[in-house]
């Protein structure tokens, strides 16, 4: 990895409070679902304090962004060995309609991710595998 840049490298849909990726990850009975993000960053940039926003969209959701910077605050620690750094957020996402057989019951969707930096001089944009909404 470049000392200064970072990039999402897995976007994923679970089952809440599961790390483990899931097709349809409301099911059976859940009113929401969770989305784990992982990244990575440079030597330089990852305990930097430089600010991004995380944005996630997903069709039939407002977009979710969280302004966020390159610190042990916002879950960025040492990878292994180093000297690059790591990350690893879950965002909760809850389902239309309170739970299942919602609006969107049946739909097959799609997650969208991408951290930018202010003034956009790193930029990653990464998304999900196909999902499905009980």
């Amino acid at each position: 990895m470049n000392a200064n840049d970072a990039m999402l490298t897995a976007l994923a849909t679970a089952q809440r409070g599961s790390m483990v990726a899931d097709t349809a990850p409301n099911a059976p009975a859940n009113s929401s679902f969770d989305l784990v993000l992982e990244a990575v960053a440079g030597s330089a940039l990852g305990s930097s304090g430089t600010p991004y926003n995380l944005t996630a969209v997903t069709q039939g959701w407002p977009t979710q962004t969280l302004h966020q910077a390159f610190d042990v605050a916002n879950g960025w620690a040492i990878s292994g060995v180093g000297p690059d750094y790591q990350c690893t957020q879950t965002v909760t996402v809850p389902v239309p309609g309170g739970g299942p057989g919602g609006p969107l019951a049946g739909h097959t969707l799609q997650c969208v991710a991408s951290l930018v930096s202010q003034g956009a001089l790193i930029a990653s944009i990464i998304h999900s595998a196909p999902f499905v909404l009980v």
